[in-house]
């Protein structure tokens, strides 16, 4: 038996043992999955990506039509007559026959089918997610951003809030908020950094909690299939609500439990009986949040190259300027829960520079300092 500790999902989707389990279970495998799960429980995130492509691929080997293999096989073939044209001739084994040819097509087509499928479904919106947006963002001016990548991505909002979104996140927000109020949706999880504005309260809908606040920063984590969200608050004040139905526009008013946070508490909502139970943020909790739940930009004749490599591996940006002309630039100053936009105009006020964003990239337009 294969130690399958150090297992990716591919590598248990390829095992025949494991793809056994799936597709035709007994009482022997069905009991070695689960006590091996309840040993490991850290990779059921893993199995479960293993156990939906094993299904796709069994479905798409059974959906692929001679169509699409003959398909296959003409892009093999004419490869295959390209490269010889241009090589010197060979002489072919017995084994490159058509029939060998139309099994590698088939088993191409296959593949590509069940990473596509496997991608669309593995990426796809819960139906809750599409709902609530379709209810809170006006789709006439909406924006949605899915974080495909293995790192964390910052998103500079309408307002110039800051939200820094966790791999397999997604949070869709309208191009320009209205003047009543700041909504977006988010499914995942993300830090947010919100700019203070107390006539436009900023909602963050997500699953079937509801975050309002007027300008703070804090973490909320509410991936579609898991059994909790949770809200950890870093600063300023918060407020959560809970809804049965939070796609409806009167969900803040058809509540049906609600608390406040202060800095260092954590909600978490019990999704399946809506309950919400409130705690104080513990060590272990700190340790698993992004570092910039934690992180203090409090500055004391701090080098600008510390600042600004601090920026850069917290918000994940690369901030470019002119190292050698302001090497001798130095930042007092304390930055507390504002979005990155104003952290950059508050520094840059300090040292006597401009900013503007090119291509994802912060551009730093300085002199040099006495």
């Amino acid at each position: 038996m294969f130690d399958y500790k150090n297992f990716s999902a591919n590598d248990f989707a390829m095992d025949a043992f494991f793809r056994e389990w799936v597709l035709k279970p007994t009482p022997d495998s069905s009991a070695f999955w689960k006590n091996w799960l309840l040993q490991n429980p850290e990779k059921s995130e893993v199995i479960e990506k293993a156990q939906k492509i094993v299904i796709t691929l069994k479905n798409a080997q059974e959906e692929i039509s001679e169509d699409e293999i003959d398909h296959a096989v003409a892009q093999i073939v004419a490869a295959a007559n390209q490269r010889e044209a241009q090589s010197k001739p060979v002489i072919r084994p017995i084994w490159s026959t058509t029939k060998l040819i139309r099994w590698a097509a088939s088993i191409i087509a296959v593949v590509g089918l069940t990473w596509y499928a496997y991608d669309y479904w593995g990426n796809r919106p819960s139906e809750l997610y599409t709902k609530t947006v379709a209810t809170i963002v006006n789709k006439s001016n909406m924006v949605e951003t899915f974080n495909k990548s293995s790192e964390p991505m910052v998103i500079t909002l309408p307002d110039g809030s800051s939200v820094i979104l966790q791999p397999k996140s997604r949070l869709s927000y309208p191009s320009q908020f209205d003047d009543s109020v700041r909504a977006v949706v988010l499914s995942g999880e993300a830090f947010f950094e919100v700019a203070k504005n107390p006539q436009q309260p900023f909602l963050v809908y997500a699953n079937e909690l509801i975050t309002k606040v007027l300008g703070t920063s804090f973490t909320i984590k509410a991936f579609a299939n898991d059994t909790q969200v949770k809200v950890i608050v870093k600063t300023g004040k918060v407020w959560v609500y809970t809804a049965k139905d939070a796609q409806q526009p009167q969900a803040i008013e058809a509540i049906t439990a609600q608390a406040t946070l202060i800095p260092n508490q954590q909600i978490t909502l019990l999704r399946e009986k809506l309950a919400l139970q409130k705690a104080n943020v513990s060590a272990q909790m700190i340790h698993d949040l992004p570092s910039i739940q934690t992180q203090s930009f409090e500055f004391k004749h701090t080098p600008l190259s510390e600042v600004f490599e601090m920026l850069e591996s917290t918000y994940h940006v690369e901030i470019d300027y002119d190292q050698q002309l302001m090497s001798a630039c130095e930042l007092t100053a304390s930055l507390g829960d504002e979005p990155l936009p104003e952290k950059l105009k508050l520094i840059c006020s300090v040292i006597e520079a401009t900013y503007e964003v090119q291509d994802g990239k912060v551009v730093i337009h300085g002199k040099a300092c006495n």
